[in-house]
């Protein structure tokens, strides 16, 4: 990739790059750096075709530096898709939605424990085997990494960029009891996906027919982290919490 010869003094406001999820917005950021492009500047042309894009939401997001915990991989797929770095070590991995609400009652205890290796599991969609560990008396699931040396460099690099000044708090269930105990847990933005109707705040909705598939609801909920099925506004919902839907549930 060729960058334009401009410098952070320009007079420009916005660089669009074409084609930046096929290069990579790494290598992009990195060769930008070199020309003395501020990494503000730059902006992938896909960003701006997500429902809910405003250069504004999407600079204040950028700045807020939000750490996301999630369940399962819906966090790391959001990140990707909005082009954001991964500021928190629930990236590539699965727990139990009680080991979930478990750890988020005491992060930081958790997190003073170290990752022990447990056992591998065979994934027979992806046909390979990935490390389980346990994190104190909690069990994740690293289901994207094939060592146990591997994932464990990729928590520890992770866990030191927490930004615990700004937390999104993020899983799914379909167990009334579960989204009860999530609502309790002490966070301004927590977001639990289910597939009924509840009166709590922490509870946002997605009708399980929504896209007339037979996938099971984790795989609704991650579409939504894909971008491939927008309900709700991305960018309102990790920035304030707020619950803005796009389709009619």
């Amino acid at each position: 990739m060729t960058l334009p010869r401009l410098t952070g003094g320009g007079d420009y406001n916005i660089l669009l790059v074409v084609g930046a999820r096929q290069i990579g917005m790494n290598k992009i950021t990195k060769d930008a750096a070199q020309l003395n492009l501020p990494e503000e500047k730059l902006l992938g042309d896909w960003i701006v075709t997500i429902p809910g894009f405003t250069l504004e939401k999407y600079r204040q997001l950028q700045r807020s530096r939000l750490s996301i915990f999630s369940v399962n991989c819906f966090g790391g797929l959001l990140s990707n898709k909005l082009g954001l770095p991964f500021l928190s070590p629930f990236v590539n991995l699965f727990v139990g939605n009680g080991d979930f609400i478990k750890f988020m009652s005491k992060p930081h205890e958790y997190l003073n424990e170290k990752l022990v290796y447990n056992r591998k599991r065979f994934d027979s969609t992806n046909t390979y085997e990935y490390p389980v560990v346990m994190l104190g008396d909690i069990t994740i699931n690293m289901m994207h990494y094939k060592t146990f040396e591997a994932s464990v460099k990729a928590w520890e690099r992770r866990k030191a960029r927490i930004n615990w000044y700004n937390l999104f708090v993020t899983m799914y269930t379909a167990d009334e009891k579960i989204l009860q105990e999530f609502d309790s847990l002490p966070y301004g933005k927590k977001v639990c996906f289910v597939s009924f109707k509840s009166d709590l705040d922490s509870a946002w909705y997605i009708n399980p027919e929504i896209d007339n598939s037979k996938r099971f609801f984790v795989h609704k909920v991650n579409n939504f982290g894909r971008g491939l099925f927008y309900y709700y506004d991305p960018f309102d919902m990790l920035l304030y919490g707020k619950k803005t839907p796009l389709i009619d549930m």
